[in-house]
Parts: structure tokens; sequence; C-alpha cells
């Protein structure tokens, strides 16, 4: 099987993940590419201000600030590789050459350049977890089709910040879907899902952690089961799906509020 991944530079989750899939089939990945955009990628209409915000009371302080020291040093030591050929670079761009796999730097998957490159590579599988919409053209192009990881258990919760509506909603379990990739957003007949209940003690970075743990369990048992023939997938059906867009300030102060006082609560003395 012939393997492509697109993906974002991220050391937060996505590269591990994307490491576990390389360390495993390192063999059937013929490219990886790194689009522009990273997790603060969002609509040209939403402000990015808002959004770190309320990021910052979703995951509290201690965790954002941690995330945002990760994620600092991470863009300064890729600097100072490239800029002053210093060390080396912790990119996932990096991590691909030494594995001998071949690597692109692009704008856009949907540019023409890049789509005549993965035809000439005529992949089997595409793994996308870039930030990118990837439209009819480069769809069209893997034998098998597109791959996407989804932290829910889809249809429920399409689109962003799956584990945070999880715990908004007050839902008691979530989990992680291998689906194909088609032009809306999370749609796709699923391919593995692996369920994860959700503890009164889980937090939103809890929540996320657990997800990325069976992540890539799931997306290798899905490209085992394309391999093998494997066909019977589940439906993600469009009328039993729920859509979910980035929160907004308002809704991240509630829940921040909602976690205090729960938290509050389960620590009162019994009489």
């Amino acid at each position: 099987m012939k393997i492509f991944i697109i993906t974002m530079d991220d050391p937060i989750q996505t590269n591990g993940f994307i490491k576990e899939i390389i360390k495993s089939r390192k063999d059937d990945i013929i490219g990886l590419a790194v689009p522009n955009g990273d997790r603060l990628t969002i609509g040209k209409r939403k402000s990015k201000i808002n959004y770190l915000i309320s990021l910052l009371f979703i995951m509290g302080f201690y965790h954002f600030l941690k995330n945002s020291i990760k994620l600092a040093l991470f863009k300064m030591r890729k600097f100072v590789a490239y800029r002053f050929k210093f060390g080396d670079s912790p990119s996932i761009l990096k991590y691909a050459e030494k594995q001998g796999i071949e690597t692109y730097e692009i704008k856009s998957p949907n540019e023409r350049k890049f789509l005549e490159k993965l035809k000439s590579l005529n992949p089997d599988v595409i793994i996308n977890q870039s930030q990118c919409f990837l439209k009819k053209d480069l769809l069209a192009i893997p034998k098998l089709g597109v791959l996407n990881r989804h932290n829910s258990l889809l249809p429920k919760n399409r689109g962003r910040l799956s584990p945070f509506w999880v715990l908004y909603k007050g839902e008691k379990e979530t989990g992680v879907s291998i689906h194909f990739v088609e032009e809306e957003i999370d749609s796709g007949n699923i391919i593995v899902q692996k369920k994860i209940k959700v503890e009164k003690k889980d937090n939103f970075n809890s929540l996320v952690q657990k997800c990325y743990e069976k992540a890539p369990q799931a997306m290798l048992e899905a490209l085992d089961k394309l391999e093998q023939g494997y066909f019977d997938f589940l439906e993600n059906d469009d009328s039993q799906a729920t859509y979910n867009s980035i929160p907004t300030l308002k809704q991240a102060v509630k829940f921040r509020l909602s976690r205090i006082f729960i938290l509050f609560k389960n620590h009162q003395p019994i009489n």
C-alpha cells in the first residue's frame, strides 16, 4: 500500500500521532507534505485573539501556559536550525526525512503543482491531518481514498474542538473516528471507531489526551482493513449529525465556571 501524509507541523499532539504512523508503516509511506497553517488557523472573519482567550478558559491557565511554552520552544528550535544551521530541527518534516521519506513544504494541498506531483506518485491512500479543506481534485487522486482522524464518535460532533463540546454538552462517551474525507466537513463513511468513556474527573486536556492515545491504533487498524479489502464501513449519517464551530468567548467562560463549580462540589465535606 502506498501512503501519502498531509499534516500540520504541530508539537502538541499531531506530530506524535504522525510519528506513530511512520514507525509502523514507514516502508509504505511515499511522501509527507506540510502546508501553511496550524491549529490557530481559523476563518478570516473570526478573531484569533478571542480564540486564544477562549482556549485559555477552556484549557485552564496551567495547560494553556504549558502548551504555549512548548509551541514557542518548538518554533524557536526550528528557526535556529534553519537560520543558523545549529542543532536538529524538531519539525515533522525533518523527522520524516531522517526516515528516508520525501517531504514537501507547500502553500496549499489544493495547488496545481502539488496535485500534479501527487498524481505522479499514484498513492493508494492519503492521510490528512492538516487544517486545510481538501477540494475534489485532490480527493479523487488516491485509489482508496483520503482518511482523517476525528476526535468524536461521528456523525456526532463534527467540526472544531470536539472534546470541548462533548464536555460542554455533558455527554457520557466520546471517541476517535477514522473516516473517509469528502468535501463536506467530517463526512464520509467511517472505517474504525474507538469509544472512550467520559469520566467525572475528565477535563478538556485529559479528554484530548485520551483521544490521541487511541488515535494511532485506530488509524493503523483502518489502514490494515483497507489493505485487506475490507469495505463494510459504518455510515456517517448526515441526518444524525451534530455540528460544532469554534466556541465563543461567552461559551468558554461558561464552561470554565462550570468546571470550577464541579471541582468545588466534588470536594465538599460529607455531613
